[in-house]
């Protein structure tokens, strides 16, 4: 940038001069309002929304406008009464998606509305997808035009600074300067957008901060909240894929995202237990799911132990497993990502009502302690073939689990497993 055009920027948006001031003197001579676009999350000033790329920002962004635009509360959930912190001030928002095509702006369009069926769209939530060059004379000055002709202008999202860069000749600290000055002498919140790490030196050229995160279960979010004017916080947040709508994610359902996120809690062979076991809806022994997915009958019951270990599973009577209630709530999100599963055929798993599974406590102690079967009371259950007989179907990955009868322990077994 040549000294001309620094100088030229620099008396764009000049505050007026002030002398040193006095602590006695320095009283407004006019009542200064610094209202928050949204309390306790977004004030007045520059911000920057960083995170990885496809991580759920320009989401967020048109959520948190739409907030504006209608002067509702964020994050707050559909069902819930209680008083919510992050009210919002009623007022203009305008979104420049450079990065967007039109078609693109139509599908946000549609998803943003499609949280609230029947509800006309506001009136004041304003999109465009060009710019003209940030120049005195030409970008800068459309800003200014539109900031003077809308006095209730709350919040302009800049979606995202890489995309702003061609538009401006500076360096990308200048660029967030000229726009932090902007703001603040329209006294509005800006929003800018942009790919990188939540320890980006840019953020010391900005008012306050926002880093998005999409966590393992991929309609899930970790919001962190740093800024100049505000205390450091988190928050966990929910939005569906079908529409844009963030809420407040519930104490189960973080406490399930905490297990989730545990180091190898997500292998392929564990999503295939709890898909096996979420389908079938019934508790499932050892023998079933290896009948059922085709593994090593040592490797799954090593398997299984882990994962009661890591609160995936939890055991009831006798060595039957079931998905554990730390993670029920997220588990058909957590499997809608990973659709290709082994296929299987629930009538052909679980074992009819009226068979007798010697797996339970009266049929084992009735094995036991049985006087016609003394030679085999020695016989331990990891001994799959005394167990269980596994029939195979014509279909892929579906198997039929076929128990002995009642009597004669011995008369359905093959004679070759």
């Amino acid at each position: 940038m040549t000294k001309f055009d620094q100088q030229a920027y620099a008396n764009l948006f000049a505050r007026p001069f002030m002398p040193f001031t006095s602590l006695n003197d320095l009283i407004p001579t006019s009542p200064i309002t610094n209202i928050w676009p949204i309390q306790n999350l977004l004030p007045t000033g520059l911000t920057l929304l960083s995170g990885e790329s496809r991580s759920g920002k320009t989401s967020l962004a048109l959520q948190l406008m739409l907030n504006v635009a209608q002067g509702m509360c964020s994050f707050a959930s559909t069902d819930s009464n209680d008083s919510q912190p992050f009210t919002s001030a009623r007022g203009r928002a305008f979104y420049l998606g450079l990065d967007h095509s039109l078609l693109r702006l139509h599908e946000l369009r549609s998803r943003l509305l499609a949280a609230q069926p029947g509800t006309p769209p506001p009136n004041n939530l304003f999109f465009s997808n060009t710019w003209t060059p940030l120049t005195p004379t030409e970008g800068l000055h459309e800003l200014q035009s539109w900031l003077t002709n809308s006095p209730d202008t709350r919040l302009l999202v800049i979606d995202n600074l890489a995309s702003l860069r061609p538009l401006f000749k500076g360096n990308d600290r200048e660029l967030l300067a000229l726009l932090r000055r902007l703001a603040e002498q329209y006294n509005i919140s800006i929003l800018v957008l942009h790919t990188c790490k939540r320890s980006s030196s840019l953020t010391a050229s900005v008012d306050h901060h926002l880093h998005l995160k999409r966590l393992p279960v991929s309609n899930y979010y970790h919001l962190d909240v740093l800024g100049s004017s505000l205390a450091p916080f988190s928050l966990t947040l929910h939005c569906p894929t079908s529409h844009i709508h963030f809420r407040h994610a519930s104490l189960a359902e973080s406490l399930a995202l905490s297990t989730l996120s545990a180091h190898k809690a997500l292998t392929p062979e564990r999503l295939a237990i709890l898909h096996l076991i979420h389908t079938c809806e019934h508790p499932l022994s050892p023998a079933q799911i290896t009948a059922a997915l085709g593994l090593d009958y040592t490797c799954v019951r090593q398997l299984l132990s882990k994962m009661v270990k890591a609160n995936l599973l939890t055991t009831i009577s006798h060595g039957y497993y079931t998905l554990h209630s730390f993670i029920k709530p997220l588990v058909p999100e957590l499997l809608a990502q990973h659709p290709c599963q082994p296929k299987f055929e629930i009538a052909h798993i679980l074992l009819s009502p009226d068979s007798e599974d010697t797996l339970t406590p009266e049929s084992s102690n009735a094995a036991e302690f049985s006087p016609n079967d003394s030679a085999n009371s020695a016989q331990t259950p990891t001994t799959l073939e005394s167990q269980t007989r596994i029939t195979h179907n014509l279909t892929p990955h579906s198997y039929t689990l076929l128990t002995p009868k009642s009597g004669n322990p011995h008369s359905n077994q093959p004679n070759a497993m």
